[in-house]
């Protein structure tokens, strides 16, 4: 099966990168991805919290169940 669509095995590769996942309650959460399980339970560190597009609270650490996940962005990593 291709990458585009196996999205655990994709989400797997991005490990100890930056992500930014945006839940059902419109919630948005920017951080480093360090683990995620088959259900596509989440763990992100130095999560930084959006709601509106404004910043509203930073975590060193938190965990985001799989289920009120609408979408994940991949954020790739700048070129200097």
């Amino acid at each position: 099966m291709e990458a585009g669509k196996r999205p655990l095995a994709l989400i797997t590769k991005y490990l100890n990168r930056n992500i930014r996942v945006t839940l059902k309650n419109d919630l948005m959460y920017e951080g480093t991805v360090v683990e995620c399980d088959s259900f596509m339970n989440l763990v992100i560190e130095k999560a930084v919290e959006y709601q509106d597009n404004n910043k509203k609270a930073m975590y060193p650490r938190i965990l985001i169940r799989g289920n009120n996940i609408m979408y994940i962005q991949l954020i790739p990593e700048s070129i200097e």
